[in-house]
């Protein structure tokens, strides 16, 4: 019995040494730690392998922009070549990702629906795990412009102005698209870490050169300054984010795609 109340009184102590020099407090810690860096590492791991940002293909309004003063922006259609350059992003996405399975999300404006709908012809049906239409990617609104040289003045003071700032007359801002963009980014990734996707899962966002820009200066936390260096991207162009060590990357880097890059 006195063995017992010895050993008792022998581990307070040296617990009570350990609290007052806090080695408790920095062991708890540092378990703490080792938890929360096992837990992001597991939510890095459970992501999808590639993120794929396609634009639209070409549409009637690409070549004839007398169509924005005769018709919706969102019921603008493509062009034969806009349906069979989607067609080729299709076969070119199919190459890189094999058999994996693909979860596609679309602005819901009607060329982009119609070019994932060609792009999916690149694929068998099951390995289309799900479409949604989300209208958070929808095109920069450019306001009720029906009047075509009015149109054209608000473009010349857009490139004057910067295109990240400037707000067409009851229409958006680039950074206005931006918060669009952070919502959607936000949403996309807190379904990535809750385990909505897996690692096998190849994702591909439909939408337009607007939005694609800023996906990227968003998540990449690029400035304004390098947004402006951002190049234009073409109708059905790809661009790829693939996934090193639980993070999403830009042909292997994060600096913005410019012209001669």
């Amino acid at each position: 019995m006195s063995l017992i109340v010895i050993s008792l009184f022998l581990v307070g102590i040296v617990s009570l040494i350990l609290f007052f020099t806090g080695c408790i407090d920095a062991g708890f810690n540092f378990l703490i730690r080792r938890a929360y860096e096992r837990h992001k590492q597991t939510r890095w791991n459970q992501r999808p392998s590639r993120i794929f940002l396609v634009r639209h293909g070409e549409s009637e309004a690409n070549v004839d922009t007398t169509l924005y003063a005769r018709m919706a922006d969102s019921r603008i259609e493509l062009t034969e070549r806009g349906h069979q350059q989607a067609v080729e992003a299709g076969e070119k996405i199919r190459s890189i990702i094999g058999k994996e399975s693909v979860y596609a999300y679309m602005s819901p404006y009607r060329r982009s629906k119609q070019t994932w709908t060609n792009i999916k012809k690149a694929f068998t049906p099951l390995q289309v795990i799900t479409e949604r239409e989300d209208p958070r990617i929808r095109e920069q609104e450019f306001g009720n412009i029906a009047i075509l040289p009015e149109r054209a003045h608000e473009f010349e003071q857009q490139a004057h102005l910067g295109h990240f700032f400037y707000r067409f007359s009851s229409g958006e801002s680039g950074a206005d698209v931006y918060d669009r963009v952070s919502l959607f980014l936000d949403t996309l990734f807190r379904e990535m870490d809750n385990g909505h996707h897996d690692p096998t899962q190849n994702i591909v966002i439909v939408s337009h050169g607007l939005f694609m820009r800023l996906f990227l200066m968003r998540y990449f936390r690029w400035t304004v300054e390098e947004f402006d260096t951002i190049k234009d991207f073409g109708n059905c162009e790809i661009c790829q984010l693939t996934k090193i060590d639980g993070v999403y990357k830009l042909n292997g880097h994060t600096s913005p795609p410019t012209e001669s890059s």
